[in-house]
């Protein structure tokens, strides 16, 4: 009986219990991977009058893969959810004493869409014949560039650092009238301007 119980031990219960560690491991690492290592929030910048967003540090935080969301109110414009995806790449940083880090030109590449019954991928086949536009009413390609100082934390807290940002981008629409009237047009009008607050974790 007692050689039975162990068989049982080591060839069934044993394997399941090792299972259940590598599995609850393999979700705890999960967990931890999907946890963003940043939290923002903008102000403009092409994706809302106010947007939020929730980022994840890549390559010994040299770049940022963050996800936001955008809201512009009625009364800026008509009322638009506008979601993004950005990536942005920091090649340059410039430490000033223990706490301050200036990152001064980092390029910044993202795509935005916005909601809404008049916006889609494509426009409505039944007013504008295939190709009449060639862009879409409502996705966006944006190139622009960032400027950011990091303060970092004292390590009291989980809060590893604030970033003070402000970021210039223009998108596939804008550049290509600019392109197509550069004597009507002003360089810098294509341009738009946001600014936010990062806190990393």
């Amino acid at each position: 009986m007692a050689n039975l119980l162990r068989t049982l031990l080591l060839f069934n219960i044993l394997p399941l219990l090792l299972f259940s560690v590598q599995t609850a491991v393999a979700q705890s690492k999960l967990i931890n991977t999907l946890i963003p290592d940043q939290v923002s929030i903008q102000y403009a910048g092409s994706i809302g009058y106010i947007s939020g967003g929730l980022g994840y540090n890549l390559w010994k935080e040299k770049s940022t893969l963050s996800f936001h969301f955008g809201y512009v109110p009625k009364n800026k414009g008509g009322e638009l959810d506008i979601a993004a995806v950005k990536l942005d790449y920091k090649p340059f940083a410039i430490h000033i004493g223990d706490q301050l880090i200036f990152h001064p030109i980092n390029p910044v590449a993202f795509l935005s869409y916005t909601f809404g019954q008049d916006f889609g991928f494509e426009f409505d086949s039944q007013v504008y014949d295939k190709g009449y536009y060639f862009w879409s009413p409502a996705l966006r390609e944006h190139l622009g560039l960032t400027s950011e100082l990091k303060i970092l934390g004292d390590g009291s807290t989980k809060i590893k650092s604030i970033s003070l940002y402000v970021e210039a981008n223009t998108n596939d629409l804008y550049a290509i009238n600019w392109y197509h009237d550069r004597k009507g047009i002003p360089f810098t009008d294509i341009f738009r301007l946001g600014f936010g607050l990062k806190m990393n974790f």
